[in-house]
């Protein structure tokens, strides 16, 4: 018969120090230092390998602990408590990333730090401030069944607006732009809210731009497109510093946004 240890390692392929206590002793305060010194024996074992602090991954009977694959969705969504895959990472999870990154990132409330786990890099960004003043870090997000566990992820609609905020996260314009560009569907009223929630005009501006550039393939409305000119800059605004150095205006939105992106260049 399978002890408690053993049943929660194969029902728990990453797992935080507090579930590892929790599962084993119901969280009483007598045997943590028992419960610590049994987790140590097994990381010697190399039953159990250190992801990062108070995070880990257990290792099957008979795998190599330095090489049996650690699903890296679930070292993010695991990261801190709260966790939400975002950006590049949720365009990846849903298949829709133009190139392969090796960067996984996260949202969170909390300050985490950086880390690097075999070839990947973690990094946790902190949740839009308007976000957490209105306690709606989760709107729009998805529960997603990863090995069993599940994990939260930005839905489309929030990493499509999340993305050409800070597109940096997203990989890069050219790579938004491309990634985007393989979403075929799409909660348009979604996009609205949560781009508007955001309350940003020149993010706003952005989100109608590109969604102006795909209206016949969306197939958007122009009522959705009045929502969000009322709330554009009314001054030009700069969508990133590349703009400042070879930027064209794009007068319906009110953005100066470079030149290679209007054109498309990476197309030619």
């Amino acid at each position: 018969m399978a002890t408690n240890l053993q049943k929660f390692l194969r029902k728990n392929p990453v797992f935080t120090y507090d579930a590892f206590v929790q599962a084993l002793s119901g969280a009483s305060k007598h045997n943590r230092n028992t419960i610590k010194s049994l987790l140590a024996h097994h990381i010697h074992q190399g039953h159990i390998i250190r992801v990062r602090r108070r995070l880990f991954a257990s290792i099957p009977v008979g795998a190599e602990p330095d090489t049996y694959p650690i699903n890296p969705y679930l070292i993010a969504g695991y990261a801190t408590s709260d966790s939400v895959v975002a950006y590049h990472s949720a365009l990846s999870f849903y298949q829709m990333a133009y190139s392969t990154s090796y960067r996984f990132i996260y949202q969170t409330r909390y300050q985490s730090s950086a880390f690097h786990f075999r070839s990947e890099n973690y990094e946790g960004v902190r949740f839009p401030a308007v976000l957490v003043q209105k306690h709606k870090e989760n709107i729009f997000t998805r529960s997603e069944d990863v090995q069993g566990l599940n994990i939260r992820v930005t839905s489309l609609e929030r990493t499509l607006v999340d993305v050409l905020d800070k597109p940096k996260l997203g990989g890069g314009w050219e790579e938004v732009w491309r990634s985007l560009g393989m979403i075929d569907r799409i909660k348009i009223n979604q996009v609205i809210e949560y781009a508007l929630l955001l309350d940003n005009a020149t993010t706003i501006a952005k989100v109608g731009f590109y969604l102006s550039q795909r209206q016949k393939e969306l197939k958007i409305s122009s009522e959705v497109f009045n929502k969000l000119r009322v709330h554009c800059p009314r001054s030009p605004h700069y969508v990133d510093s590349t703009a400042r150095k070879d930027g064209e205006l794009v007068g319906d939105w009110n953005i100066i946004v470079p030149k290679g992106l209007v054109a498309q260049e990476w197309r030619e």
